[in-house]
């Protein structure tokens, strides 16, 4: 199928989950922005302030570290293409609820298109807690299915006690042994996690630091835009796929560009098909959801609407409240569920479509 230059090309069909891709698809690619309507970053040649301290050896690596008493586990692919000392840039996929880094270092796409692309993909693995959350919306945690032991990143839910409460120590002492040891321990900090990562590549690899990028599924995107805010200083654009903000959108000094996309029948989000159609952005969960990004954006209620294709819509707000030059982009997918497109499970590969705005983008 022939590559197709949109805004954002994320075509119907979307059906499953991304930890459980349909075979048989077949991938198409597109872009996150219009030609001139992103800031234009550093190239690829690029120079940097210093020549790297190491060169990049192609390969995975698994790496264990010790970060406030608790092992944490992240994945670093460097592909042929970024061999050498020649700095690179970074993108990190963050999984959503229940998975890891392994299942999307092979699910997402993203390491495929690092071999495309010559930059290094990070799969970071989320950590296990113990916790409850109310999924049928009655205001309780007290219904079967409730309370779960998995994957979670603390995204600005975990902990809080109307919303995504963690386990007693008395539920704790009911798990098999195998699960407490996984899930008895304190919320840690995940920021602190993503600095030491940042810290680790930093050393061991040739990297442009100038040009780190982060996507996230779920509760991954729930993290990735937390780290829009929180480390905006370190990351030169976020993405958010099904997973909108949770964490306070405390503007940072430098906001930076960031992507929310959903599917309209999303059951995270929806009982009823999502209209594609501009009005849709003023109902009170687009609000909601923009109205976070736009608060950390210091951008204005303002935006420029357009479908790509007529099952797409897509929210460009790019008037700065404070002179910055980044954007929001909100972008509604008809017939798409709760799913990170990779090719297999949805024609998009959504990796192909987010680095087309990401290589536009570099820190100062």
């Amino acid at each position: 199928m022939a590559r197709v230059a949109l805004a954002l090309l994320l075509m119907v069909g979307c059906s499953g989950s991304a930890d459980d891709p349909a075979p048989g698809a077949v991938a198409d690619t597109g872009t996150l922005s219009d030609t001139g309507t992103a800031d234009t970053g550093a190239t690829e040649d690029a120079a940097t302030d210093s020549a790297p301290t190491t060169a990049n050896v192609p390969g995975k690596r698994v790496v264990k570290e010790m970060l406030e008493g608790i092992e944490r586990e992240f994945i670093v692919y460097t592909p042929e293409k970024a061999r050498g000392d020649k700095r690179v840039p970074v993108v990190f996929m963050l999984h959503g609820t229940s998975g890891d880094g392994e299942k999307f270092y092979d699910i997402s796409g993203w390491r495929q298109k690092a071999d495309a692309e010559g930059f290094i993909a990070v799969f970071p693995s989320a950590l296990t807690y113990c916790l409850k959350e109310d999924e049928n919306k009655d205001g309780d945690f007290d219904d079967p299915g409730e309370r779960a032991v998995t994957t979670k990143w603390a995204s600005g839910n975990l902990g809080d006690p109307t919303r995504m409460p963690l386990c007693t120590a008395a539920e704790l002492a009911m798990l098999s042994p195998e699960n407490r040891a996984l899930a008895d321990h304190p919320i840690k900090d995940d920021v602190a996690f993503f600095k030491r990562m940042l810290d680790f590549l930093g050393t061991n690899y040739a990297t442009d630091a100038k040009r780190v990028y982060v996507s996230g599924f779920s509760n991954g995107a729930q993290m990735s835009s937390r780290l829009s805010v929180e480390l905006a200083d370190r990351f030169a654009a976020a993405a958010a796929h099904a997973g909108p903000m949770a964490s306070e959108p405390t503007p940072p000094a430098r906001p930076i560009t960031v992507v929310f996309s959903v599917g309209n029948v999303d059951d995270r989000f929806t009982t009823t098909p999502i209209p594609i159609a501009e009005s849709t952005a003023s109902t009170p969960m687009f609000q909601r959801i923009n109205g976070d990004y736009l608060t950390a954006g210091k951008l204005e209620n303002k935006y420029v609407f357009d479908q790509p294709k007529p099952t797409i819509a897509r929210w460009t707000y790019k008037t700065s409240t404070a002179g910055g030059s980044n954007q929001f982009i909100a972008v509604l997918i008809e017939k798409c569920g709760h799913v990170y497109p990779n090719g297999t499970n949805h024609p998009m590969v959504m990796a192909d479509a987010l680095w087309e705005l990401f290589k536009t983008q570099s820190l100062p």
